[in-house]
C-alpha cells in the first residue's frame, strides 16, 4: 500500500467515524436541526422491518424520541468498519457498519438498555459527508427497574453491598 493510498483510507474512516458520532451525539442531544442537516434530502431509513425515504420521514422517529420521557440518552457505537462504495454522481460514498450500546433514562425512573447493529451510507456532497441511508437492527432492549439503579453520588467503586 503506498502512502497516498493510505492517507486515502485513514481519510475515508474518518469521514465515516465522523458521520456516526455525530448521529450518535444529535441524537442524544435531541437536536433535529442537526440531525435534518447531517442527512440527504433522499436519506433512507430502516428500523424494525419498516423503511423511510426522505428527511421529514427520518426526523419524524427522532421527533418521537425527542418528545419521548427519555432525560438522558448515551449512544455508543464499536467495532466500527468503513468501507468504499463504488462511487457514484456523489463522488464518494462509504458504508459505516458498526455495533452500538445506547442506555436511556426515563422520567419513570427507569433505565433501558438497547443494543443492535447500524448499517450506514455515507454520501460526499458539496465537501460535506452525509447520511444517506440508516439501518438500525436491535437485537434487545433490556429494561432496568429503577430500584436497581445506584445514585451517580454514590462512589461505584468497592463491593456491591457498599453501594446501597
Amino acid at each position: 500500500m503506498t502512502t497516498s493510498e493510505l492517507l486515502r483510507d485513514l481519510e475515508l474512516e474518518r469521514a465515516g467515524t465522523g458521520v456516526l458520532r455525530r448521529y450518535q451525539r444529535f441524537v442524544d442531544a435531541k437536536d433535529l436541526d442537526a440531525l435534518a442537516d447531517l442527512v440527504t434530502d433522499d436519506v433512507q431509513l430502516r428500523r424494525r422491518d419498516e423503511e423511510w425515504t426522505g428527511r421529514e420521514a427520518f426526523l419524524a422517529l427522532y421527533r418521537r424520541f425527542a418528545g419521548s420521557d427519555v432525560t438522558v440518552a448515551q449512544h455508543m457505537a464499536t467495532n466500527v468498519e468503513v468501507t468504499a462504495l463504488p462511487a457514484g454522481a456523489d463522488e464518494s460514498r462509504l458504508r459505516v457498519d458498526s455495533c452500538f450500546l445506547a442506555i436511556t433514562l426515563h422520567d419513570s425512573g427507569e433505565a433501558r438498555l438497547m443494543w443492535g447493529r447500524y448499517s450506514d451510507d455515507a454520501v460526499l456532497r458539496e465537501g460535506r459527508w452525509l447520511l444517506a441511508a440508516k439501518r438500525i437492527a436491535l437485537a434487545r432492549t433490556a429494561v432496568v427497574d429503577e430500584s436497581a439503579l445506584v445514585s451517580p453520588d454514590l462512589d461505584s467503586f468497592g463491593p456491591r453491598a457498599s453501594l446501597g
